[in-house]
């Protein structure tokens, strides 16, 4: 999984990116072949943002937070995804297979 940091307004530090990274880890575990993230982290005035896109080989996910804690707008934003990527999975799931959209079954 490759991910890009970009600051908006401030200047990204290392323990940042480690809790971003090891909360996009754990996505890793329901979410097949994680190509590519791209976070955006901002601050104006008192206002902190969290945007992530995330794409896999199937589909892509983009979920945004803001709120006076950058951590929080991460765990928030992280959050979102992983609702994304559940609602996605629950749909493949419950989709009828090919041999049920058939009507009988031949023999």
């Amino acid at each position: 999984m490759k991910v890009n940091y970009t600051g908006r307004h401030m200047e990204l530090t290392e323990p940042l990116k480690q809790f971003t990274k090891e909360r996009l880890d754990k996505m890793a575990t329901y979410l097949d072949n994680i190509i590519d993230v791209h976070v955006i982290l901002g601050v104006e005035k008192h206002r902190h943002s969290a945007e992530i896109a995330l794409k896999t080989r199937a589909s892509a996910f983009v979920a945004s937070a803001t709120t006076d804690d950058m951590y929080t707008s991460i765990t928030q934003a992280v959050e979102k995804l992983e609702a994304q990527a559940h609602k996605l999975q629950g749909k493949r799931n419950t989709r009828p297979h090919e041999s049920l959209k058939a009507g009988a079954v031949e023999d």
